[in-house]
């Protein structure tokens, strides 16, 4: 941020930039999006089957007064109510309500929470992998989001872990021990069931970090003071598949429109492999085996470069009123540190998100919230300059008295 130029407004200008005007328009494209595409699913595949089969049936089960394990398999019983509500349609028809209603609610929670950029996501193929095949993988991001929907997060506890991990809620642990205390009351007996219907094969549940060179993802660990990098790191430590829909949640990583287009070209590479794999393959414990060095090299590398990275704040170039708005230099603002000497982090909150901006070379730091990640930095940086100038001050005033 040393002068760093900004914008200053002219009665010619409009007040708001094009990303800003045109934000809500984004959200309705990118919801349009979700629903054309599994409609053109939904009449290209009618009878696809899904993971929502299993926990419609283990609902409708739950119903009769049934036990819904071992239907249910993997997922515990908050699950299994989360479908109760869609028994009250045929299957053909709860499944694309349900893909549809969890894209949206994905959609606007990053749309909402990480920025216009972020609903490049839905064009990724981890995200479209995970509505082909009826995954709540994308619930659980918009949940770790979306303060009321945090008790959603005991739907899949392993994703959700690493979800939480990178972004703590009191919010989300009040809501997922309510979820829980409702879902024993209703089956006293679903924590054992669950447990041993878990015991079946499990052979394709790897954490990263044990597969081939997964070791490497332990780096993000330098960055344990960010979301991204708590997140990146507890997703190596959960057990999964590694199939694409477990990429989901790194669409949270990156920070700008140009990192998420690698984000979104990865998941492609990591989709195309898989899918070659699942024909060769001859268990899924095999397919994601086979999957995993592409879906590594494409998807894992580059969000542990982004998450790495040295964090610096936009700059801004000069311009001349005849190609576009004037920059001049903010006068307001006579103290300023140099970029490489921040560090930034960002957590969504219920007005809109809290930025701690800490001086590295002293460990100093300010935190302020606002409506919008730009304003919030801003303001914790003139803070915490003023703070750092404060310091100088003082050191210089004590060493000249002691000249």
């Amino acid at each position: 941020m040393t002068d760093t130029p900004v914008a200053v407004p002219t009665k010619s200008e409009p007040t708001r930039s094009a990303a800003v005007r045109y934000r809500p328009l984004f959200l309705v494209l990118a919801l349009g999006f979700v629903l054309g595409f599994r409609l053109l699913l939904y009449v290209w595949t009618p009878d696809r089957h899904s993971d929502f089969d299993l926990l419609y049936n283990a609902a409708a089960h739950l119903i009769r007064g049934e036990n819904p394990y071992p239907i249910a398999t993997h997922y515990p019983l908050p699950a299994v109510l989360l479908a109760v509500p869609f028994t009250v349609l045929p299957l053909g028809a709860a499944r694309p309500i349900f893909d549809v209603l969890v894209g949206w609610a994905f959609v606007y929670a990053i749309w909402r929470y990480r920025g216009t950029f972020a609903i490049l996501a839905v064009l990724s193929g981890a995200y479209l992998f995970a509505m082909l095949n009826g995954q709540t993988t994308p619930l659980m991001v918009a949940a770790s989001l979306i303060p009321a929907l945090g008790f959603l997060l005991a739907v899949k506890p392993n994703t959700s872990a690493a979800l939480w991990i990178a972004r703590p809620s009191r919010i989300a642990v009040l809501g997922v021990s309510a979820f829980l205390v409702l879902s024993i009351l209703v089956l006293p007996s679903w924590p054992r069931d669950w447990w041993m219907a878990l015991q079946q094969d499990n052979t394709d549940l790897v954490p990263p970090v044990l597969r081939p060179f997964g070791l490497v993802l332990l780096l993000a660990a330098l960055r344990w003071r960010s979301p991204e990098g708590r997140l990146l790191l507890a997703i190596a430590f959960i057990p999964q598949n590694t199939l694409p829909h477990e990429l989901v949640p790194l669409a949270l990583i990156p920070a700008n429109l140009l990192e998420m287009g690698i984000y979104v070209a990865g998941s492609w590479i990591a989709v195309a492999v898989a899918a070659d794999g699942m024909h060769l393959s001859h268990s899924l414990t095999e397919w994601t085996a086979t999957s995993w060095p592409a879906t590594l090299c494409a998807v894992y590398l580059p969000m542990l470069y982004l998450v790495l990275r040295p964090i610096r704040f936009p700059r801004f170039r000069r311009q001349s009123s005849r190609s576009g708005p004037k920059f001049e230099k903010d006068r307001r603002r006579p103290y300023r540190l140099p970029d490489d000497e921040l560090k930034v982090d960002v957590t969504p909150n219920d007005a809109g998100v809290t930025v701690k901006v800490t001086h590295l070379p002293t460990q100093l730091f300010a935190t302020e919230s606002d409506r919008t990640r730009e304003a919030a930095a801003r303001k914790a940086h003139d803070k915490l300059a003023g703070i750092v100038a404060g310091l100088r001050r003082r050191a210089e005033q004590a060493m000249g008295k002691e000249l």
